[in-house]
């Protein structure tokens, strides 16, 4: 039996489905890391300041949040675009917070969270995002 190379690497449904799952996991691991940067970063000082503090926490309980419904086939696309604009929303703000300030927070210095954050926050947004487009964009049948 021989089958010729292009049949043998043409898309399959099965391989865009186990790509959606695997770019869902690996999103939903991204999240679980930017909750816990925003956990960490809260108990150790931000917890103390006036909007952000909370802000932190908030993200985190919206990241665990759309973990909980990546892991239900049925609200993943739902979820993965929350998990993305919680991303997006995460990194404009940090972006903004080094510029003018979010909510009288002023950043400054680049440190091993914000480095983590920005790695976290970008590869959810970019990991999510092709879950949500390889799922709308799926093989077409030959």
């Amino acid at each position: 039996m021989s089958t010729s190379l292009a049949a043998r690497l043409s898309p399959t449904r099965a391989g865009f489905q186990t790509a959606v799952a695997a770019a869902s996991a690996l999103g939903a691991l991204m999240l679980a890391g930017e909750a816990a940067v925003h956990i960490q970063q809260f108990a150790s000082s931000y917890y103390a300041i006036r909007w952000i503090g909370p802000l932190f926490v908030a993200n985190a309980a919206t990241c665990l949040t759309v973990i909980a419904g990546l892991a239900y086939h049925r609200t993943r696309p739902l979820a993965a675009l929350a998990g993305v604009a919680i991303s997006v929303v995460a990194l404009g703000s940090l972006v903004i917070s080094y510029g003018q300030g979010l909510f009288g927070w002023q950043e400054f210095g680049f440190r091993t969270a914000v480095a983590l954050a920005v790695i976290t926050e970008a590869g959810a947004a970019i990991l999510l995002s092709v879950a949500l487009t390889l799922r709308i964009a799926p093989p077409q049948a030959k």
